[in-house]
């Protein structure tokens, strides 16, 4: 598993947080965004993508994207602003 594919989806990972307990880890998050921006580099000179990394990028933009109406305020402000940048992040290995 590489280590953004981890951090996404290993069983104390941002995704089981956000899905388990409502809770938005932006130490967790802040680090996701930190790798995809520094391996988005490497991708956008390679033309592609690790399947697993796909894969966790599309669960994370899913999940965000489909918010929850149990998030309180504050979560869900968080969950909506990330699935913006996010999604931006995938859009400039265009």
């Amino acid at each position: 598993m590489s280590v953004l594919s981890d951090l996404i989806n290993n069983e104390n990972g941002f995704l089981v947080k956000l899905r388990c307990e409502s809770k938005f880890d932006m130490d967790d998050y802040n680090e996701i965004k930190k790798l995809l921006i520094s391996n988005s580099i490497e991708w956008k000179n390679s033309g592609c993508v690790p399947v697993e990394d796909v894969v966790a990028i599309m669960s994370v933009i899913e999940q965000l994207a489909g918010g929850s109406h149990f998030f309180n305020e504050d979560t869900s402000l968080k969950v909506e602003d990330a699935c913006i940048e996010i999604s931006g992040i995938v859009n400039d290995l265009i």
